[in-house]
């Protein structure tokens, strides 16, 4: 795959080793470059430090989003020659040192190291500019912002890695600037008149020399050695400076040659055109043709795919992880591999859809929101705001919207999906950081297993509830009600959907973030059985009166069973509860987003194939169309002491809904515990693993033959239940078969 001039991942060294061990070139949030001749460059958007720099190729691509495995992320190119690295520490000083200041984790299982971006009054990464094929960095430190260019030049045969500063706006006071690491143990030698410095290049060959020198620096710049690090001292910046770093590896008598080499490097360049945008990378298109649906007889949806270009001239891996709509009708989609693409033509007849990629690069892009025509993208690393700056149908400006969320090491904590509320402010979700196998945890932040609020203009970040393992999708209605499920695992006894109060405590105990253990979580919805979500996706609620009788309602998706659900809910002495119904919709892959459409008022969902689902395919972007005939399906659901009530959209059948021979009714409960997910338990016998079947005393149909009434004595709080059903509508169609739900609290008839 072609992933553009840079992509954002986390980064193990040339050991294999993460941040966690504090060495070498590992980053959490990475920015890894592209550069001419064969070189390549690792940013640190937390710590804004340059991680190190190599020759030899770009990266060696392993990990979950690359081949699947659970544990490693990339590392630096299996041949690359490392010129210079720098230990996980800030890339720049305050009042003359480089000291870690951000707060280590709390609590259990928390790692030893701090995680998130340095404090934003020291330094902030603003975010960076695309042009051509080159990127620049921008970012603050103190009050001066800088845009920043990694860069190689060839002098003869030699490669020199280079890093160009500008400074745009003056202020601060005086800093210093890393530049590389030398070896545990190893000093920094200052070259004769402040030309530089020489440090060890590599442990295992002495002869190696790694020399560093600065070009166009202001007056009073002086090179140190601090504690075995190779910094730049600078004074307070002026408006408008430019200065450079060159590298270069030699042996130990070529001082003189090296700065032979440094004196004929380009001058420091001046930087601000990147600001206007740059060429257009990916000229061509791809055009592909939908694939109507075929109405179904016994329901008025029809699934109408949307082919994705799964073929494409830059062999991108088109997964989709959210997406959402323009002004003008078109969509764009974000894919797990961080691109995104515009997706046009999306008319009636879908005969011409043209696809065009418009950003890539993204760090695990796996939610997005389109808010007055600017497109916001979630990743692992920040919420990113898309700026076209040229007008070219292409990003050139990766605004960093936000970015102080933790990111640790661990292959599993996904950022998902990406919504806002009435007022403008984001939401989205973040896993904990899953062992490989799936069970327990890896080392712990602040921000694992979290939903978390920024604000509209993106500078406040607060943590609004906590206790989510793997919450492959959120939801928020019209009105900002924020929901969540979850995948079964450690402390998940089985998927579930939840609506979020601010402050709530969701289920997972190891990932409360609270002084004390909870023992108790926040009320479900519902719980739903294996077969019905084994891995659930996102929640949308049904906007517009054009897609049927179910406006204003919720859907959940299932990621793993790649289903629709309908969603019943009331309200019962304060607590919610309620069940879901399987829509007879049928897709291939597994669906996790969704949005309506204003332009059609139709539902479209998209997902991917990344792990256990019943999709065979890579990426699915559909379109439920309504057809306008009658719906009728099971609308509501009410639990009293003397039994169940189960609305319809529209009359049933009455002699199919009277008869009590086509209802069955069991239930059974879950264990809420650190095992990776639970058993069913019997009700009648809690010790005992099994299902209680449910006695119907009898089944009444209402008058309107829009409800029915199922006489059933004794019943009580349960954490599932299923009631199985052979009904037909008053025109003979089909019904959904199954409504699975969850009881908190019996209510009076």
């Amino acid at each position: 795959m072609d992933y553009g001039p840079f992509l954002s991942s986390t980064i193990h060294n040339t050991e294999d080793k993460s941040t966690l061990q504090g060495k070498g070139c590992a980053t959490d949030k990475g920015v890894t470059i592209r550069l001419a001749n064969g070189a390549t460059m690792l940013f640190d958007t937390d710590l804004l430090r340059m991680s190190g720099g190599w020759t030899g190729g770009f990266l060696t691509l392993k990990g979950v989003i690359f081949d699947g495995k659970h544990g490693p992320n990339p590392t630096p190119a299996k041949d690359a020659k490392i010129v210079f690295q720098t230990h996980p520490t800030p890339g720049w000083s305050q009042d003359g040192s480089f000291k870690d200041e951000r707060p280590l984790p709390t609590g259990t299982g928390a790692a030893t190291r701090p995680f998130g971006p340095l404090p934003k009054a020291r330094a902030k990464y603003r975010g960076l500019y695309v042009k051509d094929q080159s990127v620049a960095l921008s970012y603050t430190v103190g009050s001066a912002a800088l845009l920043e260019l990694p860069d190689s030049e060839k002098i003869g045969d030699d490669v020199l890695l280079t890093r160009s500063f500008h400074v745009s706006s003056a202020g601060s006071a005086a800093f210093h600037l890393l530049a590389a690491e030398a070896p545990e143990g190893a000093q920094v030698e200052l070259l004769p008149d402040n030309a530089g410095v020489s440090l060890p290049a590599d442990p295992k060959n002495p002869e190696a020399r790694l020399f560093i020198a600065a070009l166009g620096t202001p007056s009073g710049a002086v090179w140190k050695n601090t504690e075995g690090r190779a910094s730049l001292q600078l004074p307070k910046f002026a408006g408008s400076e430019r200065f450079k770093l060159v590298y270069w590896i030699g042996g130990n008598g070529d001082a003189n040659r090296f700065s032979e080499m440094a004196r004929k490097a380009a001058a420091p360049a001046d930087l601000s055109g990147f600001t206007h945008g740059g060429g257009t990378r990916w000229k061509e298109v791809v055009k592909t043709e939908g694939e109507p649906g075929t109405p179904d007889e016994n329901f008025p949806y029809v699934v109408d795919s949307i082919t994705p270009p799964l073929t494409n001239p830059y062999n991108a891996w088109i997964r989709f992880g959210g997406f959402d709509f323009l002004p003008d009708g078109r969509a764009a989609l974000c894919t797990w591999s961080g691109d995104v693409w515009i997706a046009s033509g999306l008319d009636a007849g879908l005969k011409e859809i043209t696809w065009k990629r418009y950003a890539s690069g993204l760090f695990q892009a796996l939610g997005l929101k389109v808010v007055d025509g600017q497109i916001y993208v979630l990743g692992r690393d920040q919420i990113t705001r898309l700026k076209d700056v040229n007008n070219d149908g292409e990003a050139d400006f990766y605004e960093n919207f936000n970015n102080d969320v933790q990111v640790t090491p661990g292959f599993h904590e996904f950022a998902l999906d990406l919504h806002t509320d009435p007022q403008g402010n984001f939401y989205f979700a973040k896993g904990g950081p899953v062992n490989p196998g799936g069970r327990g945890w890896g080392p712990l932040s602040e921000h694992n297993g979290c939903v978390f609020k920024v604000s509209k203009d993106g500078e406040k970040f607060e943590v609004y509830a906590t206790g989510v393992r793997a919450p492959n999708g959120i939801g928020v209605s019209p009105e900002g009600v924020v929901s969540c499920g979850d995948n079964q695992g450690t402390w998940v006894p089985a998927c579930y959907v939840h609506i979020v109060q601010p402050g709530d405590f969701v289920g997972v105990t190891d990932l409360a973030h609270r002084p004390e253990k909870p023992t108790a979580h926040g009320t479900h919805i519902c719980y739903m059985p294996m077969d019905v979500d084994n891995s659930g996706g996102a929640q949308v609620w049904v906007t517009g009166n054009k897609w049927g009788p179910l406006e204003n309602r919720m859907l959940h998706l299932s990621y793993g069973q790649a289903s629709v659900n309908l969603v019943l809910s009331e309200k019962v002495d304060g607590k919610i509860q309620g069940g879901v119904v399987r829509l007879p919709l049928k897709f291939d892959t597994g669906i996790m987003r969704a949005r309506f459409n204003p332009a059609d008022g139709q539902l479209y969902v998209a997902g991917l194939r990344g792990w256990q689902t019943k999709g065979s395919k890579d990426a699915g972007f559909f379109r439920v169309r309504y057809t306008g005939a009658p719906v009728t399906v099971q609308s509501s659901l009410r639990v009293t002491n003397k039994g169940l009530h189960i609305g319809f959209t529209n009359p049933v059948d009455p002699k199919s809904a009277g008869d009590a021979e086509n209802y069955s009714v069991e239930q059974y409960n879950y264990r809420w515990t650190e095992a990776y997910g639970s058993p069913d338990f019997k009700p009648s016998d809690p010790e005992k693993k099994g299902r209680d079947p449910v006695e119907i005393k009898s089944v009444k149909v209402a008058s309107d033959n829009r409800s029915v009434f199922l006489e059933i004595d004794g019943l009580t709080p349960v954490d599932q239940m299923r009631v199985k059903m052979n009904l037909k509508s008053a025109d003979g169609k089909d019904l959904p078969g199954e409504l699975v739900n969850t009881i908190n609290v019996v209510g009076k008839e």
